[in-house]
């Protein structure tokens, strides 16, 4: 058994390693599971850090209102201002799943979970301009 984190797709020990999951142990500390960019962009795996706030830390993806092209481009921010969005996108995408609210909640919630998405956008634009 290695003590170095590995990506829980590919295996690979090098690169930016990200944490991508958290599993709590009965008895001791729990372990931590990690992936590298190229797999989280490929699975479309929303960093841990930048789950929504009612996450256990099981793995949670991107939804498909977040295009392919966008996925890639914010795999490589920060998890403290992805965190902000998805905290707005998890929530809105649900409720307008949710067939127990009226068509008018679940359509202003797939309009907050459009402008979630617009923001995404907006991160991913400035994350290109650098420093």
């Amino acid at each position: 058994m290695s003590l170095l984190p590995r990506c829980m797709y590919c295996g690979a020990v090098d690169g930016a390693l990200v944490a991508v999951a958290a599993v709590a142990a009965g008895s001791g500390a729990g372990w931590t599971y990690h992936a590298c960019e190229p797999c989280r962009v490929a699975a479309r795996i929303v960093p841990l850090g930048a789950q929504p706030w009612t996450s256990w830390g099981e793995a949670h993806y991107w939804p498909r209102l977040v295009p392919d092209v966008l996925v890639a481009r914010i795999a490589g921010l920060g998890t403290a201002e992805l965190r902000a969005v998805s905290d707005r996108l998890f929530p809105a995408l649900a409720r307008a799943a949710d067939d127990r609210v009226t068509a008018a909640e679940r359509e202003a919630a797939r309009a907050e979970a459009d402008a979630a998405v617009a923001d995404l956008w907006a991160l991913a634009r400035r994350g290109d301009v650098g420093p």
